[in-house]
């Protein structure tokens, strides 16, 4: 194999190979299709591991599923990117727009999911290989090896953990550091009691020594002494301090882009208390939002839930789940659920059963509110004034969510879409937990 100086340069080499073999005896390696920071990595990384593992001469390229022209909706990605020398022409990066129609890509590889995407999901390919940290579904049993799902802050963590189980492997720096990037992105810069288990600290510390940042052998004797902590380093609260804002700086993003920069899709076979005795599946979106349904909505209500509906119709679904997530004026963490369901696929069986489920949940505690809240309403109300309040931060938003009126079950979205709002108590649950509580109230 021939030796590159430097992660641009290599990626470069790989995709002129890949491209010149029309994909033919190539592993491709996939994050999952919301595109993260964690998915970026991690597919990159696992894609130069299995190149470069002891005693082969399998050739392994990252696919990044977001198509080059929307890197612009992930400004923490643009960052890390460039962090380790990749610009923002990305030629480096295998997009999907540059992967030839046809081709002889028979080989998958799975990093931050476990479902292969129906795009890619031929009758000719085969999963040989899974290094994931969401729920596992069950697939790809006889094929993939290594078939790792296991709980992790970051999938990132889990690639760097196979990384290290080859102690002659080389890691380029720049390598390191995107990883870590991922890492502290995903863990909130590894706070303690927050997203991080065992295999993220192991990773960081690992990884720390190699990558291109400041540190020193202190650190690793620290974290050695007590190594689930992670000792107060100005260069980690400032990288976590840019990533995060990075992340939420949605200014320049309208309603759509912020409805399909961190999304993910699912198909769902409905049982038979929602079909009855017809067969039926539907097709549901889950967003995840950064910002409070109330910055959503604003500045213009009416044209977000227009934007929204014509989401639906693009993407032709039954379900869309936008999942916000933000902090309080008094910092903290807060999340908020919208349901908006059509219901001409399985009439009015289908949101009801889904409400049902969701307001029983107990992992997701959540409470129902109503669109008044949200610049629905013209008249300026009770409900009005107490988000005034909370905007100037003189009460707590929990303190003042209220069960709907009878005036606010009208909703504003069209004829045809039955739509709920809730406040979701439990403030820790994610998409990767909501996912799996759809499917089992819809499937049963």
């Amino acid at each position: 194999m021939t030796t590159t100086s430097g992660l641009s340069a290599y990626l470069l080499e790989q995709k002129t190979r890949f491209l010149g073999d029309n994909g033919d005896g190539w592993t491709v390696v996939m994050g999952n299709e919301a595109g993260d920071l964690d998915s970026l990595a991690s597919s990159i990384g696992f894609a130069w591991f299995l190149s470069h593992k002891p005693n082969t001469d399998a050739n392994a390229i990252a696919l990044i599923t977001t198509p080059r022209e929307d890197f612009v909706l992930r400004a923490e990605n643009l960052y890390a990117l460039q962090l380790v020398g990749i610009k923002e022409d990305f030629r480096e990066l295998l997009c999907p727009e540059d992967v030839p129609k046809p081709n002889l890509c028979t080989d998958f590889a799975l990093v931050d999911h476990n479902s292969l995407h129906p795009t890619y999901a031929l009758p000719d390919v085969r999963v040989t290989a899974i290094i994931d940290h969401h729920e596992d579904e069950g697939k790809y049993l006889d094929t993939a090896s290594p078939r790792s799902i296991s709980p992790a802050g970051s999938c990132a963590s889990l690639v760097t953990r196979v990384i290290m189980s080859y102690p002659t492997l080389q890691i380029p720096p720049e390598l390191a550091t995107l990883l870590l990037n991922a890492i502290v992105i995903d863990t909130h810069g590894l706070r303690r009691g927050g997203k991080a288990v065992g295999v993220d600290y192991e990773a960081f510390t690992w990884l720390v020594p190699r990558a291109n940042i400041p540190s020193s052998g202190s650190l690793i004797e620290q974290m050695a002494e007590t190594p689930q902590h992670v000792p107060d380093l100005a260069w980690l609260q400032s990288l976590t301090h840019t990533l995060n804002t990075k992340k939420t700086a949605l200014s320049h993003l309208n309603t759509r882009d912020l409805l399909r920069r961190d999304y993910k899709e699912y198909v769902f076979n409905l049982s038979s208390s929602i079909r009855g005795d017809s067969p039926c599946s539907v097709k549901a979106g889950l967003s995840t939002v950064p910002l409070p349904l109330s910055s959503f909505f604003s500045p213009s209500p009416t044209s977000a839930v227009v934007s929204t509906q014509e989401w639906i119709k693009e993407r032709g679904l039954s379900i869309l789940g936008v999942l916000t997530t933000y902090k309080s004026k008094q910092g903290k963490p807060k999340r908020e659920l919208m349901w908006v369901v059509d219901e001409k696929v399985c009439g009015p069986r289908l949101p009801q059963v889904l409400f049902d489920g969701i307001e029983a949940s107990e992992i997701l505690q959540v409470k129902r509110t109503d669109f008044k809240r949200y610049g629905f309403n013209s008249q300026v109300g009770k409900d009005e004034k107490e988000r005034d309040e909370v905007e100037r931060g003189s009460i707590d938003e929990e303190e003042s969510v209220g069960e709907p009126s009878g005036a606010a079950e009208t909703s504003p979205f069209r004829v045809g879409f039955v739509v709920r709002v809730y406040r979701q108590k439990n403030s820790a649950v994610t998409r990767k937990q909501v996912a799996p509580i759809l499917k089992r109230v819809l499937e049963g």
